[in-house]
């Protein structure tokens, strides 16, 4: 196992293979994926594990599996995801970093996600990014505070894609942070 950052409560890893339940349980629930247009297949989760492990075992960066130090218990993931050109996005920015976190209900309200992104942010900024994006439903008041209080500002507004105009998640905000300021 390999340790990417480590925070007060939390170790920021590599994916394992025992992660793949949890996580494929997380992603079927509908209270975490209530700000998203779908629950995720549990081959889906398996596909997007591997992955986000992929990506880090090659590029050191990516969306890290976390866990409480005190326990070793996983609880979801927290990291940055590489947004390219030919995505489904028309933002003018592209490519660029997003950072992302997506913890079990169980631990919601005790600060793991603020924590863990903050920490994000830091190693973003020593491997050397500059800039850091991160977007959820207009209505997800809970990420939009996250991301408020690691800094973060609102950039602007936006309507997902291959969403009906009448979707409830269709609009979306976009936050941005310039690490080279103070993170």
């Amino acid at each position: 196992m390999t340790v990417y950052i480590e925070t007060e409560r939390l170790r920021l890893r590599d994916w394992r293979e025992e992660d793949l339940l949890p996580f494929q349980q997380m992603n079927a629930n509908q209270q975490v994926r209530r700000y998203f247009p779908s629950l995720l297949s549990y081959r889906r989760s398996e596909h997007d594990m591997n992955k986000m492990d992929e990506v880090i075992s090659k590029y050191n960066i990516g969306l890290f599996a976390v866990e409480l130090k005190e326990t070793n218990g996983w609880l979801g993931f927290i990291g940055l995801n590489y947004v390219p050109k030919e995505s489904k996005y028309t933002f003018e920015e592209l490519p660029f970093y997003e950072i992302g976190w997506r913890l079990i209900p169980e631990v919601w309200g005790n600060g793991f996600a603020t924590e863990g992104a903050e920490a994000v942010l830091k190693y973003a900024k020593s491997q050397g990014l500059e800039e850091v994006y991160a977007f959820t439903s207009e209505n997800n008041a809970a990420s939009r505070k996250v991301m408020e209080k690691i800094g973060m500002q609102l950039y602007d507004y936006f309507e997902y894609p291959n969403l009906s105009k009448y979707h409830p998640l269709k609009r979306h905000v976009r936050y941005y942070k310039n690490l080279s300021k103070n993170v």
